[in-house]
């Protein structure tokens, strides 16, 4: 499209091919970008910001490439609201396992979550604390009523 010329060999570019490489990857790299809605710098390697009217509203799933969708929770921990990806699914797979809330189930959530979350290691008491108290409010949400 910008008619650089040859490219030349897939081994040995020439000067047009890599500024052929260059274009692209800028041009994929805005794709992505926009798809995302989040900008990233090449530069520093990080994102930048954006303008806040710009940014998405509170989001209840996180998304994957490949499309689908996996649920969040937010919790309290030590005063923070944290989001947590896969809670929800994690909650539901220990309650089909007849999981109890107790110790020996905290640190299981807590590990389990540590799979799909960084969960520091300073804070981990406080997680595992808050997972229970939240994983037995959510066993009693999901409790038949006799």
């Amino acid at each position: 499209k910008k008619g650089l010329g040859s490219l030349g060999s897939a081994r040995r570019l020439s000067a047009s091919g890599l500024q052929t490489v260059e274009i692209t990857t800028e041009q994929t790299a805005a794709l992505v970008d926009e798809l995302l809605g989040k900008r990233w710098s090449r530069r520093t390697g990080t994102f930048t910001e954006t303008d806040p009217a710009l940014r998405p509203q509170e989001t209840v799933e996180a998304t994957c490439a490949c499309g689908s969708g996996i649920p969040i929770r937010k919790i309290v921990i030590d005063g923070q609201v944290v989001s947590l990806i896969a809670l929800p699914l994690i909650f539901e797979q220990f309650l089909e396992a007849n999981k109890t809330p107790c110790d020996d189930t905290a640190r299981g959530l807590l590990e389990t979550v540590k799979i799909y979350n960084s969960v520091p290691t300073e804070d981990e008491q406080a997680y595992a604390s808050t997972l229970l108290r939240e994983y037995a409010e959510f066993c009693a949400e999901k409790e038949p009523v006799r």
